[in-house]
């Protein structure tokens, strides 16, 4: 029967004004209701449209002066007839002057516009329905226009003289003059960055999972905080689930115990109060700009990334905001009530989610590189990243669905409470802390302390009996530096190649991605001290790759010209990734992967024959502008400075000075012999059909590898997701 309503409901999507019939009724709703009785609702939300605006402009300063800013007041002042005849810049800049007046418009203004544009306006609707037989019909009708096409080349030797011809004229002729011309790049560290300082504070006692808060003061209006907490010891059977909680967190209903400060109510509560979601997901959108839930840095809702170990919770708030969107945080931490309809909700959001990466050839080959290349030692469980891949996920989140819409939901929320046990209860995680650059921490970390310690005793109270706490519970442990965090690689011996095909119906396009391991010094190892380990360029083959690879990848560089003059593929690149510990040859967007894959090989091969004629003394300069602009990029916005710095932190480094001299020294150390030494040793064997790595391809269903490119094994999505265990 759930099976048959659903697919009823399912069906109702496709019937004419079906969404546009909940949208108006919603609208009329809100109108009927006056915005639900909140006189100040439009209020507050031009108050978070400047506060969203800010936050944009500073995460985005080139772009939006670019587009928002300079290109259409010089295009208004060429063409306007202004008296003075000058050239007028930032009319834009009054949008914030807009968004004030506009704070100050009663309710009835709003409820006039509602009334005038949304509920009495025309609507146009426009569905777009799948249709497989236009489909089948549409792919029919290009075929045939293809070998329509072929058929009327007569001369099929003049039709590759002039493919060849055109091909040669694409590609870039910058002569050896020129580029001696071109300005070398200043090795030294005084290229310009954004200003900031970082800073390390190892906590005397630890405040919960935190045992040091990494500062970082910079010229930015909010503060940002993350927290880090570990999870790498996490239960097995709990990994699966980690998905489902990562959406679920922050988004649900809130029960708060006696004992805590909601909001900003000046005493604590005399009685257990519980916060709707809705109120809950207001407040914080009305305190904050950013707030996220997440395992591993940077991930999306179902992904993979090397620091998996970790989960971070994110939020951004102005300074005046702070406190409030801090409590509001970690009551949501460990407060959060897991319901059964939030719960169905946010599975079948991630299940849609799933079905979507399935037809994304990008998301399909990392998941799937990641399977065969991200194994822990000894190959007892799976990593959180490996649980947590679309291929495992579908049928844990289906079986979810199916408890959630019968009933049996208790089971999935009593670990989800196990997740949330674990992530109060953690230590040796840390804090980031970005501020504005005169602000002091101290006060910011004060009351992480204070809003932690609240909650957490109040926390052990209620859960006493559940999880065995006790109510005094001291979470203040003396506690050393998390960092550096050492990553040791997962990827598995291999001691021959791994040919693996994965053919999709749905893409049109290929993609390959080979991997290898790459067991070389990334940053300071901590086994001698920084100066010598710079002094002896430890990391000299991870720069020499780096600037090797910028150089062979570029527009008019031999991987382009080797793949996408010849409309092989749209591109090719080559990149050590140092969280991962692997070097990686990429081919995306190919028409022929093969023959992309076969120009690759034939080019490295003839790279060592005649390496000059590829690479020379004039190169090695561009290399350096292009790694020097990379490193200057990665600090150019507040965002980038505090991914940087807690990247940073992670490897080792103490300090931004210490970053920037690390890759400064490097960068300028690199010679022609070791762009030719790391090519041969590391970069060649991606041209050796016996060199053990993993050789991957992502292809519509009906291509076919060619043998004489390795022994490829066909293996299709669903048999890779029945690898893993269903029964949760």
């Amino acid at each position: 029967m759930e099976n048959t309503k659903g697919s009823e409901e399912t069906l109702h999507l496709f019937e004419e004004r079906y969404l546009e019939n909940i949208l108006a009724s919603e609208l009329k709703r809100i109108y009927d209701t006056r915005f639900d009785g909140d006189e100040l609702a439009l209020e507050k939300a031009a108050k978070r449209m400047a506060n969203l605006l800010t936050a944009s402009i500073e995460d985005k300063q080139i772009v939006f002066l670019q587009k928002a800013q300079l290109v259409p007041d010089i295009v208004a002042s060429h063409f306007s007839s202004e008296p003075d005849g000058k050239l007028h810049i930032g009319s834009l800049a009054r949008q914030f002057d807009v968004i004030a007046e506009l704070t100050k418009r009663p309710v009835e203004y709003w409820l006039a516009l509602l009334k005038k544009w949304l509920i009495d306006g025309t609507v146009y609707s426009v569905a777009m329905i799948p249709d497989l037989e236009l489909g089948s019909k549409l792919e029919a009708e290009r075929k045939e226009k293809e070998q329509a096409n072929v058929a009327k080349i007569v001369d099929k030797d003049a039709h590759a003289t002039f493919i060849k011809t055109a091909v040669e004229k694409s590609k870039s002729n910058i002569s050896d003059e020129m580029k001696r011309g071109m300005a070398k790049p200043d090795p030294s560290s005084k290229t310009a960055t954004l200003p900031h300082k970082q800073n390390l504070v190892v906590l005397d006692k630890a405040i919960g999972p935190v045992t040091a808060v990494q500062t970082i003061n910079a010229d930015t209006g909010f503060v940002e905080a993350q927290i880090q907490i570990p999870i790498g010891d996490i239960p097995d059977e709990l990994r699966v689930y980690l998905v489902l909680f990562q959406d679920v967190l922050l988004n649900t209903n809130l029960v708060l115990p006696a004992g805590v400060i909601y909001d900003n109510d000046k005493e604590a509560l005399k009685d257990e109060k519980r916060i709707q979601y809705s109120e809950f997901a207001s407040k914080m959108a009305d305190l904050a700009t950013l707030r996220n839930a997440c395992v591993g840095r940077g991930l999306e809702q179902i992904s993979s990334n090397a620091l998996d170990s970790f989960f971070v919770v994110d939020f951004s708030a102005t300074c005046n905001n702070y406190l409030l969107a801090l409590r509001l945080t970690i009551q949501g931490i460990m407060f959060s009530e897991f319901t059964p309809d939030r719960i169905l909700t946010c599975a079948q959001n991630i299940l849609t989610s799933i079905v979507k990466r399935k037809r994304t050839a990008d998301s399909i080959l990392l998941t799937v590189e990641s399977h065969f290349t991200d194994v822990l030692p000894g190959n007892e469980q799976l990593s959180n990243k490996r649980h947590m891949s679309f291929l495992a996920q579908e049928a844990v989140l289906t079986n979810i669905i199916e408890k959630a819409k019968s009933g049996k939901v208790d089971e999935v929320v009593r670990k989800l409470k196990d997740i949330q046990n674990i992530l109060v209860q953690a230590t040796g995680g840390f804090m980031a802390l970005l501020l504005p650059s005169k602000e002091n921490s101290k006060q910011y970390i004060d009351a992480f302390e204070n809003e932690w310690k609240m909650c957490y005793d109040q926390y052990a109270k209620v859960n006493n009996d559940i999880n065995g706490l006790a109510p005094s519970v001291d979470v203040n442990v003396i506690n050393k530096s998390p960092f550096p965090i050492a990553y040791n690689s997962r990827f598995p011996d291999m001691n021959t190649p791994l040919f693996i095909h994965v053919p999709v119906e749905s893409l049109q396009t290929s993609l390959a991605l080979f991997s290898r391991k790459l067991d070389i010094p990334f940053y300071p190892t901590g086994k001698r001290s920084f100066n010598d380990e710079l002094t002896d360029l430890i990391s000299l083959d991870y720069f020499a790759l780096q600037m090797l690879s910028a150089l062979i990848v570029r527009a008019d560089a031999p991987l382009s010209n080797a793949v996408r003059s010849k409309g092989y593929s749209y591109g090719a690149h080559v990149h050590a990734a140092p969280s991962s510990r692997k070097l990686l040859l990429e081919v995306y967007q190919a028409s022929d992967v093969a023959k992309a894959i076969g120009a690759i090989k034939q080019l490295f091969v003839d790279m060592q024959k005649n390496w000059d004629s590829y690479i020379n003394d004039s190169d090695i300069s561009r290399g350096r502008s292009i790694m020097k602009y990379r490193m200057v990029a990665s600090q150019s916005t507040t965002k980038m400075i505090l991914a940087q710095s807690v990247i940073n932190s992670i490897h080792g480094f103490d300090s931004v000075e210490q970053y920037n001299a690390w890759c400064n020294t490097h960068i300028a150390a690199v010679k022609m012999s070791d762009l030719r030494r790391v090519f041969e040793k590391y970069v060649l064997g991606f041209a050796d059909s016996d060199c053990p790595m993993l050789r991957l391809v992502v292809t519509p269903s009906n291509v076919e590898m060619p043998a004489e490119l390795g022994p490829y094994e066909k293996k299709t999505l669903e048999e890779l997701s029945a690898t893993y265990k269903t029964d949760n």
